[in-house]
Parts: C-alpha cells; structure tokens; sequence
C-alpha cells in the first residue's frame, strides 16, 4: 500500500457500463500521481473538486492487456479523505 498526498488538478470519467470509476490526477512535491477511484470511492470522489488538498491511500494493481501486450501501472484508491 502507498499513500499520496497533494491537489487535485483533474478529475476523469472513466465509467464503461458497469465498472464505474474515476481517474483523478494529483500534484504532489514531487511530481503528479494518477489515482483510480472504483466503485464506493468512486462516489465518494464525484463530491471532490480541482484544488481539493486530498490524501489517498492506494494499492497497487498492474496488469498487461490481452489485446495489445501494453503494461499498466494502475494505483486504485483504498481510502480518500480531504485534508
């Protein structure tokens, strides 16, 4: 588990069907972070806006894709609070 601590500068609907999430993009100290928000935390997210100071609490959950062999970091939320 990581955690992530910085301001929101976007937040991205990526929602197909079912599988409602959303990505949000976060300025750090060093560098940007790019968090997934899935089911529950997804709703939780959607009340958040550009400029919100949030910590994060992440897992990790890379894969390859099937289709295209394409490697994916993916970095979905475990818990969100505004601080």
């Amino acid at each position: 588990m990581g955690v992530v601590t910085g301001k929101i500068t976007e937040i991205e609907d990526l929602s197909q069907g079912v599988h409602v999430k959303n990505k949000i993009t976060i300025k750090t100290n060093s560098g940007f972070a790019y968090i997934e928000c899935r089911g529950p935390l997804k709703r939780l997210s959607d009340d958040m806006v550009i400029g919100d100071e949030i910590i994060v609490e992440h897992g990790y959950d890379g894969r390859v894709s099937k289709k295209s062999g394409i490697k994916h970091n993916n970095l979905p939320a475990i818990s969100i609070k505004k601080i």
